[in-house]
């Protein structure tokens, strides 16, 4: 089966950042969420599958035997900023299941940054219960609106590596160990990640999922050492007559933010939309709004 996907992203809220919260959090990390992962909050991991399994989770390739492409397309409101990107995801031609995707971000100029990622990554099944994965990314992200003397270079420029292994123990159940940006850029933009993920499925209708990430490069105590913080957070997705209902939360303890999350959406053999809403319920008050739209070719 051969799907077609686009997806436009809408965020809504502050312009911007108050200029001391600025001063305070370091920028999230830079990366674009399916409508699925965005509806689930965090806990979309461990059974994200075809081009999500590319962001989220790359030993998740291995689910189903499947031929996707994607085209994707973001604007957000808030920083005027626009996205462009595609994926592919093949799992069908032979035994290693693999995928690769682009993604070009046009900044607005004055503050905050604009770049290009692109990803490869391969993952092996052994045996029905067992898959590990590899994502190779190069990223190129540079800052916009800087002032005049102001001579510091990108964000992030160089290679990174995720890593994943998952584990289906029995059937439905998922559970995934991940390792994010393994190779440091010093940037939170790109920050190194490890924890877990798992997920439940009940009849093939209802998923129940659960995700934890150490975030071990960002923050800092004021004797300059490290200070490990975390991101977690969980969901529930339901299918319905062709309808997945989906709801999440997440919680950043580095930037005290709280996620609740939603998504709504529709699947036929042919085709499939799908709406995604997350807003923050602690902090400043940003809304974001994710569309998605596949068409599918048998």
């Amino acid at each position: 089966m051969l799907v077609l996907a686009g997806s436009l992203a809408i965020s809504l809220g502050a312009p911007a950042r108050l200029a001391a919260q600025a001063a305070i959090d370091p920028p999230v990390a830079e990366g674009y969420d399916t409508t699925r992962g965005l509806a689930m909050g965090l806990g979309a991991r461990a059974s994200a599958a075809s081009t999500s399994a590319l962001q989220y989770n790359a030993a998740g390739l291995t689910i189903g035997r499947v031929y996707h492409i994607e085209s994707v397309a973001g604007y957000e409101p808030g920083t005027t900023r626009f996205s462009v990107g595609a994926a592919v995801v093949d799992s069908y031609s032979s035994p290693i299941a693999m995928g690769m995707s682009y993604r070009y971000i046009h900044g607005n100029g004055e503050y905050g940054h604009g770049g290009m990622e692109g990803r490869l990554s391969l993952a092996l099944p052994i045996g029905d219960a067992f898959a590990i994965g590899v994502s190779g990314r190069y990223m190129s992200y540079w800052r916009e609106g800087q002032p005049e003397g102001d001579t510091r270079g990108p964000f992030a420029e160089g290679v990174t590596v995720d890593a994943a292994i998952r584990v289906m123990p029995i059937e439905g159940l998922h559970i995934a160990a991940l390792g994010f940006n393994l190779i440091d850029h010093g940037t939170s933009l790109v920050p190194r990640l490890v924890g877990g993920s798992a997920s439940y499925t009940i009849d093939r209708m209802v998923t129940i999922a659960f995700d934890g990430l150490a975030d071990l490069s960002t923050f800092y105590n004021v004797d300059g050492s490290l200070r490990p913080e975390a991101a977690f957070g969980g969901a529930v997705e339901v299918f319905i007559s062709g309808v997945p209902i989906r709801a999440g939360y997440s919680f950043d303890t580095g930037r005290d933010i709280h996620y609740v999350t939603a998504g709504l959406g529709y699947v036929t053999q042919d085709w499939g939309l799908d709406f995604s809403w997350r807003q923050q319920v602690v902090g400043d008050d940003d809304t974001w709004l994710l569309l998605g739209f596949r068409y599918f070719v048998h």
